[in-house]
């Protein structure tokens, strides 16, 4: 997979509505800065073609006095169009305003009677500011052919079209503001049902298929989204019943041979016949026993994976559970230690908790070697249970790996009944319902040191 380029990737930190904004309000600037730049080209071509004209008609009304012989040397200068108008014949001036009196000609190429020129000069040969432009017509008068030359001041057209600059950029500015903001209200009224398709989609879980996502009322791509998320929520709210059938049927089907199998080898155990020696007879037992509380943990992983698996918020009492659950395991060989179990209330399930005691016990019992030691105190925030053993402990980078499933450590923690790897696995899953920790380290007698905390009513 190759790289994002650098402009791609600060440009994706922005989120959909601000880069939608963005690349809005600069389609928008762009449209406005190429029509500012093509009005103030044709209103600059509007002013010089009427300051052409003007200089134009002054220049054919001076060569009509020309050619009827009439031309006086000085002619009456005007402020309004033309700055200053020159007769030039064979390279001298024959009339001219008063402000080009005694100044040589304007330029030195003279025209043919009837052709006209258009030129641009910066400066003429007299004290006046620029930019000019120079019309230069040709004409007939009865002493020869001359060429009129009137000089247009423009400097005027310059600084109309500074004050237009001016004026449409800040128009532009304000307006590209403006829009900018009604894009942001709009683009944010448009993708609202987006937002609350994406914080209805977060509300819902495993336990929550019912539920739907809220469908706009227009027609749009937008609604066509949440009827496509609400035909896949339907669609797996039926998998989901359907599986949840599934292991409510194989809980009835695998419990009930396996009660009947274990009441009748706990029969036969208490008969005259066997009178309790019969070995066979309690490792059976013993295998039925750990048969019936396997299929029981694959059913409570099988409901976890399905999202069925709910803490409801009831208060129970943590240390009653842990005393009934040492209670209620099997007999073991390593007697438990409860000194420091402290009164302790969370809210929970308390059958998901008595589970998570008993497999603690029952992990603890399997490969402690001498004793196992279970404390229960609180502190401002969480309910703290640990279970100590002083067998061969677990690896510091095995720690993670015992709260998979089927995950089991070295042989040297599978002797004699070794489990099936789901204990911890049930433990990890219950204590992340109830939104607590669970901790793997070293006790302080060698063994593995397991910590559940669980959050305090």
């Amino acid at each position: 997979m190759t790289e994002d380029r650098p402009a791609t990737r600060w440009y994706k930190r922005f989120s959909l509505r601000t880069r939608m904004l963005i690349i809005s309000s600069a389609a928008v600037a762009l449209v406005l800065i190429v029509g500012g730049v093509l009005l103030l080209a044709l209103l600059r071509a509007e002013l010089i073609d009427t300051a052409d004209d003007a200089g134009t008609d002054t220049a054919t009304s001076v060569a009509d006095l020309a050619a009827e012989g009439i031309l006086p040397p000085v002619l009456a200068a005007t402020e309004e169009v033309a700055t200053a108008v020159q007769v030039v014949q064979n390279g001298e001036v024959i009339s001219a305003t008063t402000n080009a009196v005694g100044t040589r000609a304007f330029l030195e190429d003279e025209q043919e009677p009837g052709e006209t020129s258009l030129t641009d000069r910066a400066t003429l040969p007299f004290d006046e500011d620029g930019p000019f432009r120079v019309i230069a017509l040709g004409t007939e008068t009865p002493t020869g052919d001359a060429t009129v030359y009137v000089a247009v001041d423009v400097e005027d057209v310059a600084e109309v079209i500074a004050v237009a600059r001016k004026v449409g950029s800040a128009g532009v500015a304000a307006l590209i503001f403006v829009l900018a903001a009604v894009f942001w209200v709009v683009i944010g009224r448009t993708l609202a049902p987006v937002t609350a398709i994406r914080d209805r989609a977060e509300a819902i879980t495993g336990s929550e298929l019912h539920q739907r996502v809220p469908e706009p009322v227009r027609q749009d791509e937008i609604a066509d989204l949440a009827q496509t998320i609400n035909a896949m929520l339907g669609r797996l709210e039926d998998s989901a019943k359907r599986q949840e059938a599934f292991v409510a049927d194989a809980a009835h089907e695998l419990r009930s041979p396996i009660a009947s199998l274990q009441a009748r080898l706990e029969t036969e155990l208490l008969s005259p016949r066997t009178n309790g020696d019969d070995r066979m007879t309690r490792d059976l037992l013993r295998e039925t026993t750990r048969m019936g509380r396997l299929v029981d943990h694959l059913l409570l992983l099988a409901r976890s994976d399905a999202g069925t698996i709910t803490a409801d918020k009831v208060p129970v009492d943590l240390e009653e559970i842990v005393r009934e659950s040492i209670t209620s395991v099997e007999p073991a060989a390593v007697p438990v230690t409860t000194k420091d179990v402290e009164p302790v209330q969370v809210p929970g399930q308390p059958a998901l908790l008595e589970h998570v005691v008993t497999n603690l016990l029952d992990n603890a019992g399997r490969y402690a070697d001498s004793s196992i030691d279970v404390s229960l105190h609180a502190n401002a925030r969480f309910a703290i249970l640990t279970v100590d053993d002083d067998g061969p402990g677990i690896p510091e980078d095995l720690r993670a790996g015992v709260l998979e499933r089927f995950v089991r450590v070295d042989a040297s923690r599978e002797r004699g009944t070794g489990g099936a790897g789901l204990g911890l696995a049930i433990v990890a899953e219950i204590v992340r319902v109830h939104e607590g920790e669970i901790e793997i380290s070293e006790s302080p007698s060698g063994g593995a040191r397991v910590r559940v905390l669980l959050p305090l009513s």
